[in-house]
């Protein structure tokens, strides 16, 4: 009795099994089974990371766990199916007290007209540990229409998979040729606080310019340090972006001098690692208290003053040619907390950001 009993309850457990498959709506695929490297990148194997695995041993703790975190990272792929499913896993807060779930954890879709239009896709999503979101693709023509996934700013992602409806095709795509644009700075470069990933200012450019953008913004920790340095330049880039003057604040340790040294030492290494390549340096974008707040205005004015000293002293010869200055125009209302921009202060950076980069990508 007990074997026949034992046999009914692995059949039913294999006969709801089979039926579980067959109703399945979706077929799954992993993107790094087909692909080594996903836009954003620097270097290969490394999933859904932005710096080598070497680097653990080479950079500080927090900038090597926030490392981890897949800012500016995106999927690109072909499909003319009608819906997607989207589930992957994260390890960090879902949120933060100034930045909602859906830009710090959550994914963003794009699709590209044939007039080579990004039009942007309303996911539904559900979070927890495992995150899942779904987005409707109807007018996918049957030939198949690109899209572009942006992972999240400021969480990791792990097992991500991509369903697609049951009889459609999906393709991911390589990377671009290009030489890219890598962004070395802060926590806004990493994207806080943008409502969704495809409003960090990084992406916006890259989709503007439909060009390569790595995002190497570090929350907190955009010091030009020379270990991070070192490991920027292995990248062959077209154009470098310093945009670290919020993060070298003055203090006892931080004088005038070693920040200027810093300053000093980012262009050098750059012009010796990669001499064919633009350097951009961004001035602090300031704080909109800072017009009621002395204190405040005086240390982005002062940074602003010490890089302008840097550039025109140091670096004369360059100006405007190997070495460009970037001054962003954000107005009052774009900040969320006086110091990290809105998706408004975003898209007023990537304005600012698209007019130094096209003339040097040969773009106007």
């Amino acid at each position: 009795m007990c074997k026949v009993s034992s046999f009914l309850a692995l059949f039913l457990f294999s006969l709801s099994s089979i039926v579980s498959q067959q109703s399945e709506p979706y077929s799954w695929h992993n993107p790094l089974e087909s692909i080594d490297k996903i836009d954003g990148q620097g270097w290969s194997g490394i999933g859904y990371n932005r710096l080598p695995n070497i680097a653990e041993d080479l950079v500080r703790n927090p900038v090597w766990m926030l490392s981890r975190n897949a800012a500016g990272l995106s999927i690109r792929f072909k499909t003319d199916a009608d819906s997607l499913q989207i589930e992957y896993e994260v390890d960090g807060d879902i949120a933060m007290n100034h930045m909602p779930a859906t830009g710090v954890s959550g994914v963003d879709l794009y699709g590209k007209t044939d007039t080579d239009k990004w039009l942007w896709y309303r996911g539904i999503g559900k979070f927890g540990d495992t995150i899942q979101y779904h987005f409707k693709t109807e007018k996918s023509p049957k030939r198949g229409r690109e899209y572009q996934l942006y992972l999240p700013l400021y969480n990791n992602c792990k097992n991500l998979k991509i369903g697609i409806a049951k009889g459609g095709k999906i393709k991911f795509l390589p990377l671009r040729k290009e030489k890219p644009i890598v962004v070395y700075g802060t926590s806004i470069a990493q994207g806080a606080c943008a409502s969704r990933p495809g409003m960090a200012w990084t992406n916006i450019v890259q989709r503007k310019l439909d060009y390569p953008v790595v995002n190497l913004g570090f929350s907190g920790n955009g010091r030009l340090e020379t270990e991070v340095l070192e490991l920027i330049t292995e990248i062959d880039a077209r154009v470098y972006v310093l945009d670290c003057l919020p993060n070298l604040s003055p203090n006892e340790k931080r004088t005038e001098e070693e920040i200027k040294n810093r300053i000093r030492n980012s262009i050098r290494h750059i012009r010796n690692k990669r001499p064919k390549a633009r350097i951009v340096l961004t001035q602090h974008a300031g704080y909109s208290d800072g017009e009621v707040d002395e204190a405040r205005k005086e240390v982005y004015e002062t940074l602003n003053r010490w890089q302008l000293e840097v550039c025109f002293i140091d670096f004369k010869e360059i100006i405007g040619g190997r070495l460009k200055i970037a001054r962003i125009n954000l107005t009052n209302d774009a900040f969320v907390d006086g110091t990290h921009p809105t998706d408004l202060g975003m898209e007023q950076y990537a304005q600012s950001y698209e007019q130094a980069l096209a003339n040097l990508l040969g773009r106007y």
